[in-house]
């Protein structure tokens, strides 16, 4: 086996362990959304807990990121894993993390899906200020860590299989998206760099009938397993109660 491959292997390896965490560490599908209700219910007036008020952010901010933490620690001092974690929610966050994972190259490119390309190109030439944006991952790992990985995090509350499936098309797109952003340098100021090697889509399923996970079940083992062998693309879908469509 090659570095690189050794390396791709040590990186799965890593994010199934996270995966395991996470399973364990979670709240029953069922159980799931009274938390996140309650939780954002609680941050709804307290400024110190703005990053807990929505529940993707409740999801993320509450669980998956302290969880992340914790492992990166288990490698790392410290203070370097804080160094090593970028989080978009990084100032309500700082004991963890160390800054944003936001690019600072804008570009003409989203990560929204299915899009017209007639709506596309009158964005870019109505008005520049517009037609340039931001790329802005959840939370992300770089070095000294020894994987570098951008996560996009998702949290799906119901829909029905046919929704499910367009969400998770959706979200995946996205986490590609990210991972197909170019190298972009740490800036003076001490602004993170972009640079990458892996992505994950981190999505928890809350739905009553388990939609999402569902519909990520349904997809030949083949094509799952592709995500990560051919797009460097680590897919978790946590939750769900429904029944494998297979």
């Amino acid at each position: 086996m090659g570095e690189r491959a050794e390396d791709k292997a040590k990186a799965q390896a890593f994010l199934r362990r996270f995966q395991r965490t996470l399973e364990n560490l979670l709240p029953l599908p069922g159980e799931m959304e009274s938390c996140i209700q309650r939780t954002t219910a609680e941050a709804k007036d307290n400024y110190a807990q703005r990053h807990l008020r929505k529940p993707e952010a409740a999801f993320l901010n509450g669980s998956v990121v302290p969880a992340l933490s914790k492992l990166v620690c288990q490698v790392l001092p410290s203070d370097r894993a804080r160094k090593a974690l970028l989080n978009e929610f990084h100032p309500c966050m700082s004991s963890v993390s160390c800054g944003s994972p936001a690019s600072t190259q804008k570009h003409p490119f989203t990560k929204m899906l299915s899009v017209k390309p007639e709506t596309i190109y009158e964005r870019w030439s109505a008005d520049p200020k517009k037609a340039l944006v931001q790329s802005w991952p959840d939370f992300a790992l770089r070095k000294p860590f020894p994987h570098k990985i951008v996560f996009e995090g998702k949290y799906f509350s119901g829909g029905s299989l046919a929704n499910a499936r367009r969400v998770l098309v959706s979200d995946i797109y996205q986490a590609f998206f990210y991972r197909g952003l170019p190298f972009v340098e740490e800036t003076k100021k001490g602004r993170a760099a972009w640079d990458y090697d892996y992505a994950c889509l981190v999505a928890y399923d809350a739905s009553r009938d388990g939609t999402l996970k569902q519909a990520w079940e349904g997809l030949p083992r083949v094509v799952q397993g592709s995500f990560w062998s051919g797009a460097n693309i680590y897919v978790m879908i946590l939750g769900g109660q429904g029944r494998s469509t297979k």
